[in-house]
């Protein structure tokens, strides 16, 4: 069982945003402001609307850019997880124990990813907690932005607290 999202049905083209979802077909909308080149209007899936970091603003923000990767990665690792394809080190379950414990700031987390354990770069974990501080300076540390990486924290943390 995946930990993806169900893709809607309706609508002709695809998620702007994840790639993988169709738009409604009444979804408004948004704009993005490209580093290089013409402004454009994109449209997004329903839960990519309503999640993403920038949910506030008719644009679409760099944190959202950040959040989709880290979302998607977050469900990866978690179907990985649970289907055996990823164990994790065990300082990623003690890594993972400590910041499912931890209130989510951005000071908070710029320390938990100064830890300089050599097992804990090499992992994967650590690439899907990198974006966090930068998409914590737009949501709060209880938004639902940041669910997908808090299911795979807590599961990681459960596993952690057991042995």
């Amino acid at each position: 069982m995946s930990s993806y999202p169900d893709p809607s049905t309706d609508g002709a083209t695809i998620c702007d945003l994840c790639r993988y979802r169709r738009p409604a077909a009444d979804a408004p909308a948004l704009t993005v402001r490209p580093p290089i080149g013409p402004q454009r209007q994109v449209r997004l899936c329903r839960p990519c609307r309503e999640d993403r970091p920038g949910r506030r603003r008719r644009e679409l923000i760099e944190e959202d850019f950040s959040w989709q990767a880290m979302s998607h990665q977050a469900h990866d690792l978690a179907d990985a997880y649970a289907a055996g394809r990823w164990l994790p080190y065990e300082d990623e379950h003690r890594w993972a124990l400590g910041l499912a414990r931890t209130y989510w700031t951005r000071n908070a987390l710029e320390a938990a990813l100064r830890d300089p354990n050599p097992y804990l770069r090499a992992g994967r974990l650590v690439r899907v907690v990198e974006p966090l501080p930068r998409i914590l300076s737009v949501v709060g540390p209880g938004d639902r932005a940041l669910r997908p990486v808090q299911a795979l924290l807590d599961t990681l943390a459960a596993r952690s607290a057991r042995s």
